[in-house]
């Protein structure tokens, strides 16, 4: 294919190298006349740009925080988190803007409807943790982009951090999509807006780092790959596998979960041109991201395989992902193979094949259990039943055991500089590879 010259737009360009092709023309993407064939030139290079674009708000940000001179610091950005950018005296123009996007409300959101996502979200129950745990978290790293920029903080490859890497994720998840956890002041939208910084330290880190590939992976935590995480792993995937365990969502109950995960999408700084409108384009954007990925490599494998290792082993929080009637009389070599036989459920067969997951008996124990699934769901929705209460209580239970002291709340998180620093040195051991520009 004839590689295209036109140079985009670049909104979120700061510190990307010169000479780059196009997103369409890098490496990372893969079937492009297929993309093409199938989606259109346009919808195709519009988002294959958005490889080499990225939250230009926090990352300005993030060079403020680098500029002793502004006066902006970790410090500032929690003062502001917590009471709003009117309480700084002299916010630097950084911050301003940064905050200027995180508290704009669009159009589009109505908490009413943002709350039933939540309580939707949740209320299909104990099968809720364990499609969290291994289907959208560990799952979603059996995609390439995905797994690029986190390796090389070493979080993901070494056995002592994937741990507090896996109780972060939970603990900002379970927060965001919490009912009435994206208000301003709540949890969940101070959760995400740390999040968001956490991929402009990380960004900010690859930036400078000898081992990053720009022209073959793009821009590190780019708008394309941030797209998916909101559209695809915490709604069309999450969707998918609930779903396949015989649990069924309403149209209204789909339609609110994906209020939802937009809202989250539009706080942790994913673009509005390019952030998923409902369902069907969520679908559209899932489904064309996976065309264009590169195929699962050892890389993914080790990082899913440690995920889900860990989890069964030192269930986050010392909570089980398993119910805990399953998991109280399995051994833990048990609990893995259900693990995975769960998986094989949930994730389409070729991504099974391409992890290396070894084929048991245990992959047939949901389609086995699925009628009865579908039967009990289909008897309490036509029953007296209380969503808002069953959500509150599997919630209650992961929150007692992920939650930090009131005093420790900036440890909800990783910290940024720490994750940006080990980035930065490739304390993952990423290869350094010729660059091609």
């Amino acid at each position: 294919m004839t590689a295209t010259t036109e140079t985009p737009r670049r909104e979120g360009a700061l510190d990307v190298p010169e000479g780059l092709p196009r997103g369409i023309d890098l490496g990372r993407i893969n079937n492009r006349d297929k993309a093409i064939a199938m989606y259109g030139r346009e919808f195709t290079e519009k988002l294959t740009d958005h490889a080499l674009l990225a939250d230009e708000a926090a990352y300005l940000a993030m060079r403020d925080f680098r500029d002793k001179s502004t006066g902006a610091n970790w410090r500032t950005f929690d003062t502001a988190l917590d009471h709003g950018i009117d309480a700084l005296d002299d916010p630097s123009p950084g911050m301003v803007e940064l905050f200027r996007q995180l508290e704009h409300i669009p159009d589009w959101v109505d908490f009413d409807q943002l709350y039933r996502g939540a309580v939707a979200f949740w209320r299909a129950g104990p099968i809720v943790p364990p499609i969290l745990a291994w289907a959208t978290i560990a799952g979603g790293f059996s995609m390439y982009s995905a797994t690029r920029p986190v390796l090389f903080s070493g979080r993901m490859r070494k056995a002592d951090h994937v741990g507090t890497r896996l109780v972060e994720s939970f603990r900002y998840v379970v927060a965001a999509y919490a009912p009435g956890g994206m208000g301003r002041f709540e949890e969940g939208f101070r959760l995400t807006a740390k999040v968001r910084m956490i991929h402009a330290a990380v960004r900010h880190g690859l930036s400078r780092s000898d081992a990053w590939d720009w022209a073959n992976w793009g821009i590190p935590i780019n708008n394309l790959d941030g797209m998916v995480t909101q559209a695809g792993q915490f709604g069309v995937k999450f969707i998918d596998a609930v779903h396949s365990s015989g649990i069924r969502f309403s149209d209204r109950e789909i339609e609110d979960i994906f209020a939802l995960s937009r809202y989250v999408g539009w706080v942790i700084g994913v673009p509005e041109d390019i952030l998923h409108t409902d369902y069907d384009d969520a679908r559209k954007k899932t489904n064309f991201h996976t065309l264009i990925e590169q195929p699962t490599d050892d890389l993914c494998r080790d990082v899913v395989h440690s995920v889900i290792k860990f989890s069964v082993e030192n269930p986050p929080g010392d909570v089980e992902v398993l119910p805990a009637p399953v998991a109280k009389f399995m051994t833990t070599d048990r609990r893995l193979k259900l693990a995975y036989g769960l998986l094989s459920t949930w994730l389409p067969e070729n991504v099974i094949k391409d992890l290396h997951v070894e084929p048991t008996p245990w992959r047939f124990v949901l389609p086995a259990v699925k009628p009865l699934l579908t039967l009990s769901n289909r008897v309490g929705r036509i029953l007296p039943h209380d969503d808002e209460a069953a959500t509150f209580r599997i919630l209650k239970q992961f929150n007692a055991a992920i939650a930090v002291p009131e005093s420790e709340k900036a440890k909800a998180v990783a910290n940024p500089d720490e994750v940006g620093a080990d980035a930065a040195a490739n304390k993952g051991g990423m290869p350094v590879v010729a660059k091609a520009i």
